[in-house]
């Protein structure tokens, strides 16, 4: 062998080994001060058992870099009671080892609600990080791992990368390059994908950690989030595993333009993947949205109890807009907004309806509601008072915040046949359906718990053709995809789905806000509850809109997104009711 020849080898083996080498690995710790929500026990423990330890192992090991998320709500509790955890977070993120994600104010099962909930949870976030010199990432990764492809729509100019596990994508789908293009209507936004390919060409990518950060040193319930030292070991042996193997560790921000950079990777656009969450064969939306397994849960009711106040706090806040154009002073008023919001927010928590939840964290919805309707009966006492006249009523835009001196339209409900077949799987039902006019139609129900527990609600569908609205992406409605592994589980924020028949079906979600489940096979549109004997009844509210799936989309968010409100004002009283769209 020639020294020239041995030369050229040499270095065409170093080539190849240091292309072996591109070896990265990015660890996501999702921190919930609201794991048991509405226990405050447990969200100190959290702190000072699970996240301060953490940090502390991250300053001590500056090698190892890896993502932390955790909602904006816990960034205050530090700043007020833990300033030392606080600042030991801002030195990690400051020396870029922690990539700050900020996704949501509270853990909300966002998904269920329309964009302006999340956009108002993000935008409360940034207030408290601006408030303590902190800076969140431009990545995105939500609570129980929810997964919408509206993303692309509710974060544009706010986040540049969602991160997600391998579901809800193995659930529907098939294999996946890493790093994808999700599209929405015209919008689009990376995603870094779990069950994404992990060997790329001249690049191996690998988790250090993707849980719940509180099991990288506790066993959560089991061990009452005390800190764990085998658990802890384990967790870090995992880190030395990697560095052993020569894995760098890298940031997800890092790790998506590493990829981008890989001579010959092409992003693709990204199949459509309905809503969904973490472990998707245990049913997904309808885990918080129907699955009752605690025996005290209450889930229609809790998730429609939100979404009623989130109307009344909009129409309180555009009232209170109106109030400062006329010259009124309203700084208290618009401090008791924020603060409703706040709570609305917290009361949107996941936890409240799944995966078991505690009595406590059930209550928990209740109990914040309780505050946000604190505020706003305050805020209207002090509007009343501002009242230029008496017995006069207006009707209240919550969209455009325009308001008009007017009286709701008149209708007349006739009792008329449902167009379209329904059928109820229930011990005894009340049905009750009304013709509202020649293109809209009520149909309400009040069923009993059968003996199996389970209460279904049936309507047919077509095999194909089908549109809706994502979680948390309302202003489109995308056709449902027939060629999915599994029946998709639609969390319906907006209660949109159009039959492909000339009618659309509206859910009204201040009622009873369940998912629904599309029974591919058998054709059928399906709102299950499974209910405890200590909540032995539901009541579901629908509308049928006879027209094309624009018109049934414009009627769903007149209804549930931006709803109207008739405010009277009567022997200087004020009064509201929503105002159904005709």
């Amino acid at each position: 062998m020639t020294r020239k020849f041995l030369l050229i080898s040499l270095l065409l083996m170093g080539a190849l080994f240091s292309k072996a080498q591109q070896k990265y690995a990015i660890g996501m710790f999702h921190f919930n001060l609201q794991y048991v929500a509405g226990d405050y026990r447990i969200e100190n423990r959290i702190i000072t058992e699970s996240l301060y330890p953490v940090l502390q192992f991250f300053d001590k090991n500056p090698k190892y870099r890896a993502d932390i998320e955790i909602q904006g709500y816990a960034i205050e509790v530090l700043a007020i009671e833990h300033p030392q955890v606080l600042a030991l977070f801002k030195k990690l993120i400051n020396r870029g080892q922690i990539e700050l994600v900020i996704a949501h104010y509270s853990d909300q099962f966002f998904i269920a609600y329309p964009a302006l909930d999340l956009k108002k949870s993000i935008e409360l976030s940034d207030q408290i990080l601006a408030k303590y010199g902190m800076k969140r990432s431009r990545v995105f990764f939500g609570q129980e791992i929810q997964w919408t492809p509206a993303y692309a729509s509710v974060l544009k100019n706010q986040y540049d990368l969602v991160v997600t596990s391998s579901d809800p994508h193995s659930h529907y789908r098939g294999k996946t390059l890493p790093l994808v293009n999700v599209k929405y209507g015209d919008d689009s936004i990376l995603g870094l994908i779990g069950a994404g390919e992990k060997k790329l060409e001249g690049l191996n990518w690998e988790f250090s950690f993707l849980d719940d950060g509180e099991v990288f040193n506790t066993t959560d319930y089991r061990s009452n989030f005390y800190r764990v030292a085998e658990q802890e070991k384990e967790s870090i042996d995992r880190f030395k595993k990697l560095e052993k193997e020569g894995f760098q560790f890298v940031t997800m921000t890092d790790l998506a333009n590493k990829i981008k950079q890989l001579p010959g990777y092409k992003i693709p656009d990204y199949p459509f993947v309905p809503e969904g969450s973490w472990n998707m064969s245990v049913c997904g939306p309808f885990m918080w949205m129907g699955r009752q397994r605690s025996g005290v849960e209450t889930d229609g009711i809790t998730r429609a109890l939100s979404y009623e106040w989130r109307g009344i706090v909009m129409m309180t806040e555009k009232v209170v807009d109106y109030a400062a154009s006329q010259g009124a002073e309203v700084g208290e008023m618009r401090k008791l907004i924020k603060e409703a919001w706040e709570h609305l927010l917290l009361s949107e928590v996941s936890d409240a309806s799944g995966w078991t939840p505690w009595l406590v964290e059930v209550k928990y919805t209740e109990i914040e509601i309780d505050q946000v309707e604190r505020r706003i009966k305050t805020i209207l006492t002090k509007l009343q008072e501002m009242a230029p006249e008496d017995n006069v009523a207006y009707l209240i835009e919550t969209k455009s915040g325009k308001i008009t001196g007017a009286s709701a339209p008149k209708t007349v409900e006739t009792a008329a046949l449902l167009p379209i077949p329904v059928a109820i799987k229930a011990g005894k039902t009340e049905m009750q359906c009304v013709r509202l006019n020649d293109h809209l139609y009520r149909l309400d129900l009040s069923c009993r718990r059968p003996e199996d527990g389970a209460v279904e609600i049936l309507f047919d569908s077509p095999a194909s053709g089908m549109f809706y609205s994502a979680g948390a992406g309302e202003e489109t409605a995308v056709e449902i995809p027939a060629d999915l592994k599994n029946d998709p589980a639609l969390a319906l924020s907006n209660g949109f789905l159009y039959l492909g028949n000339g009618y659309s079906l509206v859910k009204d979600c201040s009622v009873e806000h369940l998912a629904v489940t599309w029974r591919q096979k058998e054709q059928k549109l399906v709102f299950r509850e499974e209910l405890n004997e200590k909540n032995p009844g539901m009541k579901m509210r629908f509308y049928l809109v006879k027209g094309d799936k624009a018109t049934g989309l414009a009627f769903a968010n007149q209804l549930n997104t931006w709803p109207t409100y008739l405010l009277k004002v009567v022997d200087k009283k004020i009064s509201y009711e929503k105002v159904i769209p005709q």
